[in-house]
């Protein structure tokens, strides 16, 4: 898009967003804010805070990086936990992410023995990424290390797409392993619970686009214990009955949402 329609796009639609907006929705919260969730995602484009919601004014701390690390951003991240006290932290990934591609490379370019090891790597083995600047290359360096530990197991899955969904979930699970180590007292007294999350646009996980997979619950990856643990969950709200339709359905997405690709 030329500059001028993206100047003109940024004015007119701020204004009908103004427009559209109750101004006591402003009034209320002009002092403080008052979110639930702490957001830790990637910087892609494609993945939007609407995706947990039409309106997540206020009610989510949204903080981005370059393949969502836990590190880059920790001052962020501890403002909205300690100060803004919010009760739960998402950390998500999402598929087809560009620095997860990166850091798959760089694992690669320095350990030849696994160049054939799955069509993924093989694709990213004839992509350049030479003229990437040094500071683009630094921040994302860093996820060299969780991907390392996840191209051993993409022998046993042999799906291009499910391949590089793999990477982003361990790349989740490294960053959750992080955040553990720091808060996982906050955890233990039921002060937060950390979440970690796939933006699925691509198909990996099933054929419903669009939908975020829960693939781990404060450090639990075994599929039948996160299941677990997300109805433990459920289980606290209040006037919880499991015999409610409400229940019934949360109880299917559940099974169908709390996921993982298993190797």
């Amino acid at each position: 898009m030329e500059v001028g329609n993206i100047f003109r796009h940024l004015l007119v639609h701020n204004e009908a967003f103004v427009k559209n907006t109750e101004v006591t929705k402003f009034l209320a919260y002009a002092t403080h804010q008052n979110p639930y969730i702490t957001l830790l995602t990637c910087s892609d484009s494609r993945v939007q805070g609407d995706i947990l919601g039409k309106d997540i004014f206020n009610k989510v701390f949204i903080i981005r990086n370059a393949g969502n690390q836990f590190a880059v951003n920790r001052g962020s991240i501890e403002y909205s936990l300690f100060v803004l006290k919010t009760p739960v932290m998402l950390v998500l990934g999402h598929t087809d992410c560009g620095a997860v591609k990166f850091a798959t490379h760089a694992c690669v370019t320095q350990s030849k023995e696994i160049v054939n090891l799955s069509k993924s790597v093989d694709h990213l083995m004839k992509t350049d990424y030479s003229s990437l600047s040094r500071e683009i290359k630094t921040e994302m360096l860093p996820l060299t290390i969780p991907i390392e530990r996840g191209i051993p197991d993409l022998k046993k899955i042999q799906n291009e797409m499910k391949e590089l969904a793999f990477l982003s979930q361990t790349n989740v699970d490294y960053q959750i392993e992080k955040a553990l180590k720091y808060y996982g007292e906050r955890v233990k007294e039921g002060k937060l619970t950390i979440i970690g999350g796939i933006y699925d646009f691509v198909g990996a996980y099933s054929n419903q686009l669009g939908r975020v997979l829960i693939t781990n619950i404060n450090g639990i990856i075994n599929l039948i214990d996160l299941q677990e643990s997300a109805r433990s969950i459920i289980k606290r709200m209040p006037n919880y009955d499991e015999n409610s339709g409400g229940y019934k359905i949360t109880s299917e997405l559940i099974s169908e949402k709390v996921t993982r690709i298993a190797v």
